[in-house]
């Protein structure tokens, strides 16, 4: 029920819904978002690029009746690199009833003459975006982060995964600097922009 995106006229019609939601361009610590998600929960990087991450998913998408979910690389280039290099996408449709392994088999997939080019291996930048468009996940490996904004409709539900991004900043970005040291440019960015939460 996952599959890589090939198709030019696909990877367009995803694209086009990513850049709806998120400014495609930006990175962190500044603003990501287009849509004005009233909160905002922050998920250990690595943690999305497990196995187990795909339970929460499965949470989220039940709880928006959502049908499918975008995973969408940013960087590396779907076209200047990945679709020039090897014609397809780093983008995948992980559709209503994908499984754990599905999730984990897409991470790890690779073009057959570049084993180093997963989505595991290989993605500095990557989106989540269901169907619904009422949350979004933006992560980047380089923060160790991933950012997610959902709307209110979410009713209770929290994970034990979730950070505020004041915590996420000691436990998590702190790692990707020298001596620890987040400079204070950027926490103020990033508290600016990603602090609220349910």
């Amino acid at each position: 029920m996952s599959e890589i995106i090939k198709d030019t006229k696909d990877f367009e019609e995803a694209q086009h819904l990513v850049s709806n939601v998120v400014y495609v361009e930006e990175r962190l610590p500044n603003q990501v978002f287009k849509v004005p998600f009233q909160n905002k929960v922050v998920l250990d990087f690595d943690h999305a690029m497990s196995y187990g991450f795909w339970n929460e998913v499965e949470q989220l998408t039940g709880i928006f009746d959502d049908s499918f979910v975008i995973m969408a690389v940013l960087d590396p280039h779907p076209v200047n690199y990945y679709y020039t290099e090897f014609s397809q996408y780093n983008w995948c449709m992980l559709n209503k009833g994908t499984t754990s392994d599905e999730y984990w088999n897409t991470l790890q997939q690779s073009p057959i003459e570049s084993p180093a080019d997963s989505i595991l291996s290989n993605s500095e930048v990557i989106v989540w975006l269901p169907s619904s468009m009422k949350w979004a996940l933006w992560g980047e490996r380089s923060y160790g982060i991933c950012v997610l904004g959902f709307s209110d409709d979410i009713g209770d539900y929290k994970s034990e995964s979730w950070f505020t991004m004041d915590k996420a900043i000691t436990d998590l970005v702190s790692l990707n600097f020298r001596n620890y040291t987040v400079p204070d440019e950027i926490i103020s960015k990033l508290m600016k922009y990603y602090s609220s939460i349910k």
